[in-house]
């Protein structure tokens, strides 16, 4: 039962934490900075640990660095360097300075992983995404957002083994993300349904619809979609045709991210469609 509680606990602390968009760490790559969306050393919970005891309690902590830290990395020789831990400190008036963590501290909390003085993050094996340029895409929740250059870097035991490079772009066109009606009849203008054969709804002014399973290709043509009523209450023919009337809309908003077309700010809304006249 006290297994139960912690791990209980520790999902709830961890869906918290993620709850609201995170800064992410930093790292150099060729001389060039980038963000590295993650933290590679929550990979290792002994190291996330041993960490958060080192660092000053009166450190600065926010819903966007709830680890009150930024880690601070670069790529040398195909290896994975962990430079720096830096965090600020906020005195008695409020006024803030950064510190970084000492070096004593850094080689007792990663002795392990220390080579020729430095830091090798040979304790990381997975992924880390790296980016740069305008931000194209971005949801209030953990690293989910999108810039327009990305990288994608696999690493072993701190070693790169593999890297893809994307150039993110966004064309215009319609999504419910950017959606603000004028008037009521807007979305019937551009969706027109044939109401009129569902005497079902004879007395109903509203009805919801959810889009889930969206896609999208190069020209804003939506090419897929799953629609579901969700009220007044479930109508497979009346989704069906929801679904007919959004594939012939075009253009909706393209987004190529990381090597695919994505239908973000299509997919998993909720859309009120007005029959009020």
């Amino acid at each position: 039962m006290k297994r139960l509680f912690i791990f209980i606990t520790l999902t709830l602390m961890s869906l918290t934490m993620y709850a609201t968009g995170q800064e992410g760490d930093i790292i150099y790559i060729d001389g060039e900075q980038w963000e590295l969306l993650g933290k590679p050393i929550y990979a290792d919970s002994v190291l996330s640990r041993e960490l958060k005891n080192a660092l000053p309690k009166e450190r600065g902590i926010n819903t966007a660095n709830w680890a009150g830290y930024t880690a601070y990395w670069s790529i040398q020789q195909e290896k994975l360097y962990l430079d720096s831990i830096r965090y600020v400190i906020y005195d008695s008036a409020q006024k803030s300075r950064t510190e970084c963590l000492p070096s004593k501290a850094m080689r007792c909390i990663f002795k392990k992983y220390a080579s020729r003085k430095r830091i090798v993050a040979t304790w990381f094996n997975n992924e880390i995404r790296v980016a740069k340029g305008k931000q194209l895409y971005y949801v209030h929740e953990g690293y989910t957002r999108n810039y327009e250059h990305e990288r994608v870097i696999s690493i072993e035991q701190g070693k790169v083994c593999g890297t893809k490079d994307y150039q993110n772009y966004v064309v215009d066109g319609f999504s419910f993300d950017k959606y603000r009606p004028n008037n009521k009849a807007e979305l019937r203008e551009k969706f027109p349904l044939h109401i009129e054969q569902y005497p079902e709804l004879a007395d109903v002014k509203r009805i919801l619809f959810n889009i889930k399973r969206a896609r999208v290709d190069a020209q804003g043509n939506l090419v897929e979609c799953e629609v579901k009523v969700f009220r007044p209450n479930d109508n497979p023919r009346l989704a069906a045709e929801m679904a007919e009337a959004m594939k012939a809309y075009r253009p909706w908003r393209v987004m190529f991210i990381n090597g695919e077309y994505r239908a973000y700010g299509i997919e998993g809304y909720t859309i009120p469609y007005n029959l009020e006249k």
